[in-house]
């Protein structure tokens, strides 16, 4: 086993090298300099490190890239330009710009192949943006060089649980657990066990697009007829988006009590989306006492489509309001309801998304109030506008950049018209 890692390492050296040197010939047309001095190398050096010490970490991969063209054999020059694209790529994700981050963590990784946090750090992007496969590799690269990462082992859970393997997942969040993990890995352990004990013994059916479970009580036509609804309520959400999940979407259909286990959904809630749409159907017997689904199984569905779109950084007003546009919520009739019972404080789009977190105020309030939040924005600039502002945050911008940008005004602004109407 030792001399197989061994010879993996070799592997993923070679292939490294290859490409850091592919990188390094992009970054030299990125940064178009004068040819320097052997004696320049040192200064170039440490005006890099010294850049990187105060934070200025595109002037810090400049310099550091200068000093390694005059020197492509130094360690430490190499070094530090890695360092210098993974810091710029943690500025670029805390502010939410998830492409610029990608970007320089691709770079990072290629000049210093060998740094187990530099592959973990690019497989947490790819995860946030959905892309399952390429977050995988990522991940098995970090845990090939720091088998005991727990941060590693916590996210490889993750991607196990967004694939549908509970089981690993759960063996990975305990080892990450046992390596002194995040306080979060408690409640995912917790979580995966209860929803394998529910989904052992669960019948199975999928479609094209669609892997549904159900509980094997439920009668046969009546999972037939859930395929049609759920079918077209894809078909509806492929319209208005013109986008769809690539993966299998996963769909669990629950008694009410295993429902409320497995979710710990509030009595209120008739669905819930968390990578999987889950729905209780317990009761039910045939297909038309199930029509009733449909609208639940919209709304659920619109997070799914939301999740592949953007992944990160819609706020969960948006999400909420784009789930009741779909699901068919009338912003005249919520308007007259509001006008004779005024909602009470749901002053800002904050407090709407804490009402909906079950936070305060009155959670269908919160939804109606969402509901005319995409209105409003549908009455500004038109739904292709709405669509804008989906894929601009799919892509990486933050929220607030590509919302002023087309809909012509600061979040702030829309956030006064959007109150002045809820009265």
């Amino acid at each position: 086993m030792v001399v197989m890692k061994a010879a993996n390492r070799v592997r993923i050296s070679a292939a490294a090298a290859r490409r850091g040197a592919f990188l390094a010939a992009l970054l030299s047309a990125a940064f178009p300099i004068p040819v320097h001095a052997a004696g320049d190398f040192s200064e170039l050096v440490h005006r890099g490190f010294e850049q990187l010490g105060s934070g200025h970490f595109e002037e810090a991969a400049a310099a550091l890239q200068e000093a390694l063209r005059a020197e492509p054999s130094s360690e430490p020059a190499r070094k530090g330009l890695a360092k210098a694209w993974a810091e710029l790529a943690a500025t670029h994700l805390r502010a939410g710009r998830l492409a610029e981050s990608r970007e320089c963590l691709e770079k990072a990784v290629g000049f210093r192949p060998e740094e187990a946090e530099y592959h973990l750090m690019l497989a947490g992007v790819l995860f946030r943006q959905n892309e399952l496969r390429g977050a995988r590799n990522e991940i098995n690269e970090s845990l090939e060089l720091a088998p005991d990462g727990a941060p590693a082992r916590e996210l490889s859970g993750d991607l196990y649980d967004r694939e549908g393997l509970l089981n690993q997942a759960v063996g990975e969040w305990e080892t990450a657990a046992g390596a002194g993990g995040s306080h979060a890995l408690a409640a995912k352990i917790a979580r995966g066990r209860r929803e394998m004990a529910v989904e052992e013994g669960m019948g199975r059916e999928s479609s094209r697009y669609f892997v549904v479970l159900y509980d094997r009580d439920v009668p046969q036509p009546l999972i037939q007829g859930l395929f049609r609804f759920l079918d077209e309520a894809f078909n509806i959400l492929h319209d208005k988006l013109g986008e769809y999940p690539r993966d299998e979407i996963k769909v669990i259909l629950y008694s009410q009590v295993a429902f409320r286990d497995v979710t710990l959904a509030p009595d209120w809630a008739g669905g819930a989306y968390d990578g999987k749409i889950r729905v209780p159907v317990g009761g039910l017997k045939t297909v038309e006492e199930a029509a009733g689904l449909l609208n639940i199984l919209v709304h659920e569905m619109a997070h799914a489509f939301l999740h592949q779109m953007a992944p990160m950084g819609l706020p969960l007003w948006f999400n909420e309001g784009l789930a009741t546009t779909f699901q068919g919520w009338d912003p005249v009739k919520i308007r007259a309801w509001f006008a004779e019972h005024p909602p009470e404080g749901l002053a800002t789009l904050g407090d709407v998304d804490l009402a909906l977190r079950g936070r305060g105020g009155s959670v269908d309030a919160a939804y109606a109030a969402a509901r005319l939040a995409l209105a409003d924005l549908e009455e500004l600039r038109g739904f292709g506008a709405v669509r804008r502002v989906i894929a601009g945050v799919g892509e990486g911008q933050p929220f607030a950049e590509v919302f002023r940008d087309e809909m012509r005004l600061e979040i702030a602004e829309f956030e006064e018209r959007w109150a002045r109407g809820l009265r």
